[in-house]
């Protein structure tokens, strides 16, 4: 059978990668002028390789590290905690208080709905369970930037859900790839050899009896017998115009928010140890991880700040050098120097943002709608699984299984 694939990312790429073993024809369609989407390796100039997009690897993410030993790419450790960052009064959470933190969460989560129903918002959730200096405790700050969204604008009773999971027995030793993130992608492309074509966005998709026809943004029409649909959410949500949906699932699709993020990487200098460091006073953090031989930080740091309104504060038009002077105050552990990348995905043309988060109208039932193809199609992507690298390959290998049941 032909298969199309809109969307070379993670997710696109791996449903291609099983359809591609399976013995079908593929043809893969991506806007970009490279694969793996939102999961981006770069090289700093002192030689030290960075993510402008998904960098954390958890001990449970499966799917991921089973691709990396397949494809021979080793997973060194990142030496720093995640869900707890330094404080620069020299303090750091527990995980006890970790795990009371997310416990108050989900159990003000729950009162929440007895209260109101579902439609609750993340902030009014954080009121409810850290009172009303929420916004300024280090969890609440670290909740805020991870989710990338505007806490008035997603579901509370979602979140709250989704990471109530992470209070089972603390883990922190999360990884990256030591050739960059991206070598997972760059290796699917390698095999499934030269069938994706590059600056070709998908803007209209049907289906009938007798296949599925994409039109790409020049006006040419590729035809096929079924498709995987792995576009970023934004793009997403203007595809399904021309395809009939069952309800909950458009509900889904179109309740759901995207969220934006900023990253500064940069080149620095010192014996420091690795650490994740929050910023004073702010909603934003940094990190600086452990080197491939061990025992000290990497000459990279990485500044990172989920939510339009973080970045707003940071002053990104001018192309990041604002928001390195703060870095530096603050980061006096190391030696940061004046050269970086800014990396800002809310401004991105092909992604439209960062990740998404449930809407305000999610409801319990809309959370396996993609667990089902909608006559030739399957949908793939973070915003149909999980938002990380390991959710987005996950999704991918779902959508070729419906389709095919390999």
């Amino acid at each position: 059978m032909k298969f199309l694939v809109a969307g070379a990312g993670l997710a696109g790429l791996n449903a291609a990668w099983e359809l591609v073993k399976a013995g079908h024809s593929v043809e893969v369609f991506e806007s970009n002028d490279r694969v793996g989407g939102r999961c981006w390796s770069e090289t700093l100039s002192n030689g030290e390789v960075i993510e402008h997009g998904g960098e954390f690897i958890d001990v449970n993410d499966h799917t991921i590290r089973r691709l990396c030993a397949e494809f021979g790419l080793p997973i060194v450790s990142l030496g720093i905690t995640f869900d707890r960052r330094w404080q620069v009064d020299g303090t750091i959470m527990s995980s006890g208080e970790l795990a009371e933190n997310i416990r108050n969460l989900t159990e003000a989560a729950e009162r929440l709905v007895e209260k109101q129903g579902y439609r609750t918002s993340l902030r009014e959730v954080a009121r409810e369970a850290y009172g009303p200096d929420y916004a300024s405790l280090p969890y609440c700050q670290k909740l805020f930037a991870t989710t990338t969204c505007d806490p008035d604008k997603v579901n509370g009773i979602a979140i709250a859900r989704m990471f109530q999971g992470h209070s089972k027995g603390y883990i922190e030793h999360r990884g990256r790839v030591m050739a960059g993130n991206d070598a997972v992608a760059k290796e699917i492309h390698r095999r499934i050899g030269d069938i994706v074509r590059f600056n070709t966005p998908i803007v209209e998709i049907t289906q009938d009896d007798t296949g599925v026809r994409m039109t790409s943004a020049s006006g040419e029409v590729f035809r096929g017998d079924q498709a995987v649909i792995a576009v970023p959410l934004p793009r997403l949500q203007k595809l399904i115009g021309t395809v009939d949906l069952p309800p909950l699932m458009r509900m889904a699709i179109e309740g759901r928010v995207m969220g934006a993020a900023a990253k500064l990487n940069i080149v620095v200098s010192g014996d420091a140890p690795p650490r994740g460091m929050q910023a004073p006073g702010a909603p934003w953090w940094s990190w600086s991880t452990e080197a491939n031989e061990g025992y000290k930080a990497r000459g990279a740091l990485t500044v990172y700040a989920g939510g339009k309104a973080t970045m707003d504060t940071l002053r990104l038009d001018d192309g990041g050098k604002y928001w390195l002077e703060q870095a530096r105050r603050y980061r006096t552990d190391l030696n940061v120097s004046d050269d970086y990348i800014l990396t800002n995905w809310g401004t991105n043309p092909h992604t439209g943002g960062a990740y998404s988060m449930p809407g305000l109208d999610w409801e319990p039932e809309q959370d396996n709608v993609f667990s089902q193809a909608v006559g030739r199609i399957a949908f793939a992507g973070e915003h149909t699984h999980f938002a990380s690298l390991n959710g987005a390959l996950e999704s991918g290998a779902r959508a070729a299984k419906l389709l095919t049941l390999i």
